[in-house]
């Protein structure tokens, strides 16, 4: 009988036990927002990126972080989000490559290196063993609040829109052109006159007759910015731009503050982004050559004889920068030794082949 009453006693502490532990108060998981902005407008594929990007942590993560993606221009001037993130104003954002020069050397180098020999799957690689670990050393020590978390890794550029034929490089001196970063000094060195404004201000740009001529980037993303409209011409060549990559960048502080779950989480996001970006563009590069012949654009292939004269001037413009830095000089021998090996495993494509 005793041992009845024991057992019963047991039980019954066990089952108050049970209903106290759950009536206790659970704890309340704090949400995490960030805001960031795409250094491109709504539409354009960084802005798609981005978007994709932020519906994939919320969902990974339940919730619990939150990026909060704005469109270009509406917390700080388009292509300035790096600056932005540094002063504290945007916690991240798609932005950097050219529109860190002359600040940041290698900005260029990292986004789209001009006269590389490099596909742009061979260059996200470089980016991926090692590219990333290496810039990040450089904003660190240069000072910067940002770091890198990955990239948009995009496809080949288009070289020029215009509204008359080019048949050498002779054409291209006199031409005022928007250009960015690397390639624009290039052209400039080549008799262009070129100008620097955001993607989103090339089109009126364009039909007011303030430039007539321009690059912006690959025929996906030129098509989806509705660019038919604007140049009779288009001319392909990898040479002026064989990758673009957008880099994602957060505050330096804020991502380390992160839990580390969330930290994978984020790059696990991360990863499917860039590889759904790149994919997507693959997808739409065809249809895209296609829907601007449609529209009555001529799309050619730039004469050799421009690319002749482009490469070797774009490989003595950067020998010239990276003797002056030593940042610019790092990360370019990076690349230089990750495209000898490239080389040797896989083949390299012709320039403007």
């Amino acid at each position: 009988m005793k041992k009845r009453i024991v057992l019963l006693l047991f039980v019954g502490i066990f089952i108050g036990g049970l209903i106290f532990v759950d009536s206790a108060p659970r704890a309340q998981t704090k949400t995490i927002t960030w805001t960031g902005q795409s250094c491109l407008p709504p539409g354009a594929p960084v802005a798609v990126g981005m978007q994709d990007l932020s519906e994939r942590i919320k969902n990974a993560t339940g919730g619990r972080l939150i990026w909060s993606v704005k469109p270009a221009g509406s917390v700080c001037p388009a292509t300035k989000e790096w600056q932005a993130i540094n002063k504290g104003t945007l916690d991240f954002a798609a932005t950097g490559g050219s529109y860190l020069v002359p600040e940041i050397p290698f900005g260029s180098i990292v986004s789209q290196r001009v006269g590389a020999k490099l596909s742009a799957e061979g260059h996200w690689m470089w980016f991926e063993t090692g590219g990333r670990e290496l810039i990040n050393k450089w904003y660190k020590k240069l000072g910067y609040k940002f770091i890198n978390v990955g990239g948009l890794h995009g496809l080949p550029e288009g070289w020029i829109h215009l509204n008359k034929p080019l048949k050498g490089p002779q054409d291209l001196k006199g031409l005022k052109m928007r250009a960015s970063g690397d390639g624009g000094i290039v052209l400039s060195r080549m008799g262009v006159g070129t100008v620097f404004m955001p993607l989103g201000e090339i089109f009126e740009n364009m039909k007011r007759g303030i430039i007539d001529a321009y690059e912006c980037s690959n025929p996906a993303f030129d098509y989806d910015m509705k660019l038919y409209e604007a140049g009779k011409y288009y001319y392909l060549s990898p040479t002026r731009a064989p990758f673009e990559t957008y880099e994602i960048m957060v505050e330096a502080s804020k991502w380390e503050a992160l839990p580390a779950d969330l930290k994978h989480i984020v790059m696990n996001c991360i990863n499917g982004a860039e590889a759904a970006y790149h994919a997507r563009l693959i997808a739409a590069n065809e249809k895209a050559v296609q829907g601007f012949k449609d529209k009555g654009v001529i799309v050619e292939n730039l004469p050799s004889s421009i690319d002749d004269a482009f490469v070797p001037e774009a490989v003595k413009y950067l020998k010239e920068v990276a003797a002056k830095h030593e940042s610019m000089n790092e990360v370019l021998t990076s690349q230089l030794r990750f495209e000898e090996m490239w080389k040797n495993l896989y083949g390299l494509a012709s320039p403007g082949k």
